[in-house]
């Protein structure tokens, strides 16, 4: 009995291990294929819905540099943030914190759409957007800076 709960619950371990590497590659493939990706600022945070599973929220960024030929000056994603203590993290959601007046780099399904990916900016992060971003790389919600083929 032991050793069938036991190859029962490997067996469930080992299942799991693609699931949850595909869901990261599916959150990188849909910041990747986003029709908005700019350097902007948050506009303006509007608490939509309150539930369980996290607070809806509506975000409005201003543009300071698009990477995507698709960035109006103004646009709009919406996310998951989690507000309250009783609220608990659904497994395979990502949320965000927006702040306004953070300066982030956001990617975006389309405008009005989900947030795909939203990553506090840095000097160097910056730098690599505006000269080279197909040197980005995306993992569970950020972007990251992939190393420099020399």
């Amino acid at each position: 009995m032991k050793i069938k709960l036991l190859f029962a619950t490997l067996l469930f371990v080992f299942a799991a291990i693609p699931v949850a590497a595909s869901e990261t590659d599916y959150l990188a493939r849909m910041a990747m294929e986003s029709e908005i990706k700019s350097i902007a600022v948050v506009a303006n945070v509007k608490k939509m819905s309150c539930n369980a599973d996290g607070t809806f929220t509506r975000v409005t960024f201003k543009r300071v540099h698009a990477v995507s030929s698709f960035t109006p000056k103004k646009f709009v994603g919406a996310c998951k943030v989690m507000d309250y203590r009783w609220q608990k993290r659904r497994p395979g959601t990502v949320y965000f914190k927006p702040r306004k007046g953070q300066k982030v780099y956001v990617t975006i399904t389309t405008n009005g759409g989900a947030i795909t990916s939203y990553t506090l900016l840095t000097p160097q992060l910056e730098a690599v957007i505006k000269k080279a971003p197909e040197r980005l790389a995306y993992s569970k919600g950020r972007a990251s800076i992939l190393p420099h083929d020399e």
